[in-house]
């Protein structure tokens, strides 16, 4: 199934505090299923947690205890989701 899809996406490292203009949100669309004979579950992300600690991944940083975010690339985080679709093994 073809799925509207939002991203942010970091447009490129930060220095300081992160400023709206250092993302931006692009729509697409991506295609969805759960393998046949897996046991994977497909969800719908509902809202994306920002916190303080993605201002570290922000940065272009060496040796941290998590990696930085790649520019031009979609952020990722926590978030609070819907269970759209799950496989016939999953119980």
């Amino acid at each position: 199934m073809d799925e509207s899809n939002m991203k942010v996406v970091l447009k490129n490292y930060v220095s300081g505090f992160p400023r709206e203009t250092d993302m931006h949100l692009t729509t697409g669309t991506i295609k969805l299923r759960v393998p046949d004979l897996s046991n994977g579950v497909l969800v719908k992300n509902l809202y994306l947690s920002c916190d303080p600690y993605m201002r570290t991944r922000m940065m272009k940083t060496e040796d941290h205890y998590v990696e930085s975010f790649t520019p031009d690339s979609p952020i990722t985080g926590y978030g609070f989701f819907f269970l759209s679709a799950k496989s016939n093994l999953f119980k």
